[in-house]
């Protein structure tokens, strides 16, 4: 038997369940069975994983049964989920009324060991702390253990158990070492100690909350200064959090989700999940003792997912719903479903980082991005940034998520509850942005998650001629909801004109919008509840409709306050057109949409998960920064492409100048897919250089005193201020060629960033790859040029080079090779080269050191 130990003890909850059997002969039958959560389920969870940590495990002795409810903590209301399984059941949590009891500690019978590698302390969850707390005291003072887990719940930061172990656990020599001290924490109980997390928004959000509001609370000062702080949000995501140590907080998050969203896709919340957390972390760290906590967290977060999927579960041998212990820590999370982040702590403290982007921390080349979600799927850019589904549509832009989060989360409350008036959102974005298509499907994604019917309906107020038109259209609402499913509407033009008057439908929305009520033939008629998605026709933000309602003292003005006063929620859909300058990632936008219509379009364009198309026409769909007419332009350029049949999309595929230029610039569009998009002060030195290059390669060649002169003489090899403009354009076009190449190599040429590693060289691999493919990038230039092959001569366009680049000599190729490996050091100072794909990661170092067991 091992000598290493793993004691736990704490609140050790008892829920009374109250559950159904399967139902018998159409009738249900209600039973009742005690279930112990917290210390001796965490101590159950780790039992099971005995063999792979190889520790004797130390449970809480059995509570003493007096009166019943006084030994209870909450009475659950379980119901039968899911089909019947080899006549086993799950069960998910209907209802749970939290008694108000104070809890009792509980340690294990035997509590001294010489050799604990791990203590784990259960705090009591009920908010009223332990009547015994002298107790845990003693156990803290004899245990000595090498790691110490503290699982703190309200009030955070108090108590006579936080005195005593704040410090950190003590050695055989009597002193207290901090560094040994794991606290483990929920986000919604920072939130009840009044510091600011946003829910469920986006993981920027979270990061930039957690950053600057975490030391808001003075009372947790000595929480915030522990040594490994670990804050839980729910099965989605954790941040670890030094605080006595200069390294900043790395970010564990699902890219697919986002807090919350995992236990409302499966079996909804259950006690019991942090106890799962904690049962994988400590399983890790008993495995892998002085590892760091890094793959801790990953295996916490795994079997709290394996608990939030399984639920309870009945079994053969034991009728009844108990913690499938078992299975949740066989329950591995795959590798590639969770990511690390290290968080810019001191940039986004200081400002100079606001409304900071994962997509841009973590790529740093949005039209790479771009490229593989279209010819490699959507969600093959997950590795790296967070991605929000609803229903078809997918949002990557920070600042879209967070705004239809906002309206996920507006719509989500609503629904759970009993609700008798419509719930008001409003909706702007430019013409043809997909703001309908976004905001019915946000909508309906939410009304989904709370198991809610929708019966969808859209009217046109710019369409309409009477009031009697808005009436009938309420009456088809109200219509709906006496046939018990939710109307989901959308009025498009709230803000048009009626009647002569600017905002003149507005009066008529309001009393259906404040009241619930509208006028039909002079009777008043209820709506009941309804969700009213409000599209605007004159602005593109909220924003924009603030300040117009501004601009003016006239009668209006008080009717658009009134309107905006009972609005519930807004979202600026920003669409796939670029917003204004800084805006960089109107090209993932745009390749969302583009994959969905190419696949509806023609699926032979499909092979695998990706899409066959053009690099060029890509490039152009994709950079172009507007279209004329926003998403139709692109539906239009999309449905002329000849395509049908085809199995790729090549640039013959495309519509004629003449109707390519009704959706877009043509001149412009031919720019961008000829990549030519390096701004002036970066092209033309990066040409200079690259002839200078050219020129002190070619003069090395020269053997003889004939071959030199015959270098000195061709009109290619002058210097730059008196090269013919041809040749300075090719050079120009070389340069402009740059950041294709670079990308078929997976990397990018960006301003300098201190948080990448630049690229100093390339490997043989990527210089071969590289030297080809400038030489055919040469090959066409010289052929749209009317060159030909033979003998050189410049004047009559001939070059003997004119060939495949497996014809090509190898003195030749190495011409080109030299040319392509001189990229990284003729780039002015302020630019360099860098991988694709996550940012160089704050070395984590293992700051926990535990001793060797």
């Amino acid at each position: 038997m091992s000598d290493r130990h793993i004691v736990v003890a704490g609140h050790t909850p008892v829920d009374l369940l109250v559950y159904p059997s399967p139902p018998l002969r159409d009738r249900e039958k209600l039973n009742v069975r005690k279930s112990n959560g917290g210390a001796a389920l965490i101590a159950g969870l780790l039992e099971a994983t005995r063999k792979e940590h190889e520790h004797q495990i130390h449970q809480p002795a059995g509570t003493k049964e007096n009166i019943l409810e006084q030994i209870l903590s909450a009475i659950t209301e379980l119901e039968i989920c899911g089909e019947e399984v080899d006549s086993t059941f799950g069960f998910k949590v209907a209802r749970r009324q939290q008694l108000q009891n104070k809890a009792v500690w509980h340690s294990p019978p035997q509590a001294q060991h010489d050799n604990v590698s791990v203590l784990i302390f259960q705090d009591a969850e009920c908010g009223y702390g332990f009547s015994n707390p002298h107790e845990a005291v003693d156990l803290f003072h004899k245990s000595c253990p090498q790691s110490f887990v503290y699982r703190m719940a309200r009030p955070l930061g108090t108590g006579a158990i936080w005195d005593t172990v704040r410090r950190g656990p003590y050695g055989k020599d009597g002193k207290q070492d901090p560094n040994k001290l794991i606290v483990i924490i929920s986000a919604d109980d920072l939130r009840a100690e009044g510091i600011e997390l946003s829910y469920g928004l986006s993981w920027e959000k979270t990061c930039e909350d957690f950053v600057e509001k975490l030391g808001s609370n003075g009372k947790l000062d000595t929480l915030v200064s522990c040594a490994h702080l670990i804050v839980l949000f729910g099965c989605d995501g954790a941040i670890y959090h030094r605080g006595i140590d200069l390294t900043e907080p790395t970010l564990f998050f699902d890219p697919l989700s986002t807090e919350g969203r995992y236990t409302r896709r499966h079996l909804g919340d259950l006690p019991g999940l942090p106890e799962a957390f904690i049962g994988g972390f400590t399983t890790e760290l008993a495995k892998s003792p002085g590892a760091g906590l890094d793959e801790c967290i990953r295996r916490g977060i795994g079997t709290a997912r394996g608990l939030a999927k399984l639920g309870f579960r009945n079994s053969k041998v034991h009728n009844w719903p108990r913690y499938p212990v078992s299975e949740i820590m066989k329950n591995q999370l795959p590798e590639e479903s969770l990511i690390t982040l290290s968080i810019p702590s001191e940039s986004i403290s200081s400002g100079s980082y606001r409304h900071w982007s994962i997509l841009h921390h973590n790529i740093g080349d949005p039209v790479q991005v771009a490229h593989r979600i279209v010819t490699k799927g959507t969600n093959s850019a997950a590795n790296w940034i967070p991605i929000s589904r609803f229903g078809p549509l997918k949002v990557l832009d920070r600042s879209e998520i967070e705004a239809f989060r906002a309206v996920f989360n507006s719509v989500y409350e609503y629904l759970s509850d009993s609700q008798t008036r419509p719930l008001n959102i409003a909706i702007f974005g430019s013409r043809g942005s997909g703001k309908s298509f976004a905001a019915v499907h946000v909508a309906k994604a939410a009304a989904e998650a709370c198991s809610q019917g929708t019966t969808q309906l859209r009217f046109n107020l710019s369409q309409f001629s009477s009031v009697d038109d808005l009436a009938a259209a309420f009456n088809a609402i109200r219509d709906c909801t006496l046939a018990g499913t939710l109307p989901l509407v959308y009025i498009n033009a709230f803000d048009a004109h009626f009647a002569g008057v600017r905002f003149g439908w507005l009066p008529h929305l309001l009393s259906a919008m404040h009241g619930g009520q509208f006028l039909d033939r002079s009777d008043k008629q209820h709506i009941g509840p309804a969700i009213f998605l409000l599209g605007s026709s004159t602005t593109t933000s909220f924003q924009g409709f603030q300040d117009s309602c501004k601009e003016t003292e006239s009668s209006d003005s008080p009717i658009a306050q009134e309107f905006m006063s009972c609005l519930h929620a807004f979202v600026n859909v920003l669409g796939l057109d670029q917003v204004n300058a800084s805006d960089a990632l109107y090209p993932v936008r745009r390749a969302v949409v583009l994959r969905a219509l190419l696949e509806e379009r023609e699926p032979n364009l499909r092979r695998g998960e990706g899409i066959s198309i053009d690099e060029s026409v890509l490039d152009g769909l994709l950079m172009i920064p507007t279209f004329q007419h926003g998403l139709r332009s692109l539906k239009s350029i999309i449905a002329m492409s000849k395509l049908t049949g085809k199995r790729h999309f090549e640039r013959a595929a495309l519509p004629p100048e003449k109707q390519l230029s009704l959706h877009l610039d043509y001149d412009l569009f031919t720019k961008y897919a000829q990549f030519d998009i390096l701004p002036e002060d970066l092209r033309e030195p990066l040409a200079i250089a690259l002839h200078e290059k050219y020129v002190t390669i070619r003069k090395g060649m020269a053997n003889t005193e004939e071959e030199k002169k015959g270098i000195e003489k061709q009109a290619s090899l002058q210097p730059w201020k008196p090269l013919e403009e041809q040749y300075k354009e090719s050079n120009r076009a070389h340069a402009c060629d740059i950041p294709r190449k670079l990308r078929l190599i997976e990397c990018f040429l960006a301003k300098k960033d201190s948080t990448r590693t630049a690229v100093e060289e390339f490997s043989e691999t990527e210089l071969n790859k590289l030297a080809e493919i400038e030489h055919e990038r040469w090959n066409a230039e010289r052929l749209q040029a009317q060159w030909h092959k033979g003998p050189r001569n410049e004047k009559e366009r001939r070059n003997p080079f004119l060939i495949p680049w497996r014809d090509l000599p190898k003195i030749w190729q190495d011409v080109d090779r030299a040319m392509v490996k001189s990229y990284p050091k003729i780039l002015p100072e302020t630019y360099k080269i860098h991988r694709i794909g996550k940012v160089t990661k704050t070395t984590l170092r293992s700051v926990f050191k535990a001793p060797t067991v």
